[in-house]
This record gives structure tokens, C-alpha cells and sequence, in this order.
């Protein structure tokens, strides 16, 4: 059991990435990028620009190093933002992942609270969510996650609403290595979710990030406070 003690009332609240932790990055991506190749056709954008903007984003979603810290939001951008600005948008129907939808209806069912913490804007999480989930799910969050001042905006956005932020799940390292930058979490409230092999648990563990599964089922997140 990790003891964490929220005293005089106030509400812990677990924090999530979007994308891996709560949608299946693979399912989604795949699907931005087919949207983007379709929009690329019509507006004859030039072949050598799609390419590069598909293998950035396709190492964006595998993982890769390079492709996880700083040039995330770029790299973001370039494939989704002429889909947004074409007013264009994909089928959300089976892009979920199973673990996370449990944990955060367990989380919610418990009466603790479940916010969203994303690199960009999600205008579109709410209403593809489970009607159970979407009605008592808090905030959606979006600021750079690299950045350990992004987590304390956070935190302190969620402690004027009378709740502490208590954990943060992310299937990448950067924005875990920022949330111990933060010093706001103990090591046990930092859970890397494995979703795609590109970090063993030993380089996990080594960044100060306490807990690394590949199920959050495995997680006890409503064991976390005593």
C-alpha cells in the first residue's frame, strides 16, 4: 500500500496523459495519419512534406526518444493541425484502452477525482468517453508536460478547487522526469504504463519513477490514500 494522507477533506485526484494511458495511441494515430494522407492529396501538399511529417509523427507514436521530449508539440502540429484547420476529424469508436477506462471508473467510483493531463487541447475526450466516466471526470489539462512548472499550474489549479493531484500516469518519460522535477509527487505516485517496449523498467525506475506496469489494472490507484 502506498500511505499518501489528504487531510482536512480535500480530495486526491489522479492525473492522466491522453495519449497511451487513456486512448490507444497506435488505433488513433493511425487514423490521423490516414486523415492527413487524404488531405495531403487533395490539397496537393508536396510528397517529400507528408513523408517527413508521417515518419516524425509515427516516431511520436512508437516512442522514440527523439520524438517524446521538446519536438513533441511540433511534431504534433504539423500532422493535426491542417486536419483541425480543414475542420476535419476521426471516428473515436474503439480508440480507448480497456485498463484505462477500469481505473478511472474505479478511481471516480471511490469518490476520488480523475483529471486529464495533455500536451495539446482534447475538445473531444468528454463526449467520446463512457456517459458514466464523462460525467464525473474533472478537468482536461493542456500545457507542455516537459516542463515541471506545467505540473505545478496543474497542482495548483486542482488545490483551489479543494483537491491535491496525488499521481500522474504517462507512457513517456520526459513528462514523468518532469514531474519529479516538479517535486510534487513521491516516487510511488509516478506510474509509467508500458504500451509500446521503448523503455525497460531499470531506465524507468532510474529517472526516480516508482511504479512500471503494463496493465494500470496492476496499479492500486484507490490504495493510494491511508
Amino acid at each position: 500500500m502506498i500511505d499518501i494522507i489528504v487531510k482536512n477533506g480535500i480530495q486526491p485526484a489522479h492525473s492522466f496523459d491522453l495519449w497511451g494511458p487513456i486512448v490507444d495511441a497506435a488505433k488513433l494515430g493511425q487514423k490521423k495519419i490516414e486523415l492527413y494522407r487524404q488531405l495531403a492529396a487533395d490539397q496537393k501538399i508536396d510528397p517529400e512534406t507528408v513523408e517527413k511529417v508521417i515518419a516524425d509523427y509515427q516516431g511520436l507514436l512508437e516512442g522514440q526518444h527523439w520524438a517524446t521530449g521538446e519536438r513533441k508539440g511540433e511534431i504534433i502540429d504539423a500532422l493535426q493541425g491542417p486536419v483541425k484547420q480543414a475542420g476535419l476529424d476521426v471516428s473515436y469508436n474503439g480508440t480507448f484502452q480497456e485498463d484505462g477506462l477500469y481505473v478511472m471508473q474505479e478511481i471516480l467510483d471511490a469518490g476520488e477525482g480523475v483529471i486529464v493531463f495533455s500536451s495539446k487541447p482534447a475538445p473531444w475526450l468528454k463526449e467520446n468517453l463512457p456517459r458514466e466516466i464523462s460525467d464525473r471526470v474533472g478537468d482536461v489539462y493542456a500545457d507542455k508536460k516537459t516542463d515541471p512548472e506545467a505540473f505545478r499550474r496543474v497542482f495548483d489549479s486542482e488545490s483551489r478547487r479543494n483537491r491535491r493531484v496525488i499521481s500522474h500516469t504517462a507512457d513517456e518519460l520526459p513528462e514523468l522526469e518532469a514531474a519529479v522535477k516538479s517535486e510534487l509527487f513521491v516516487k510511488q505516485g509516478l506510474i509509467y504504463v508500458n504500451r509500446n517496449d521503448s523503455n525497460p523498467p531499470e531506465a524507468v525506475h532510474s529517472k526516480g519513477i516508482g511504479v512500471y506496469v503494463n496493465d494500470l489494472r496492476d496499479v492500486g490507484y484507490t490504495k493510494f490514500v491511508a
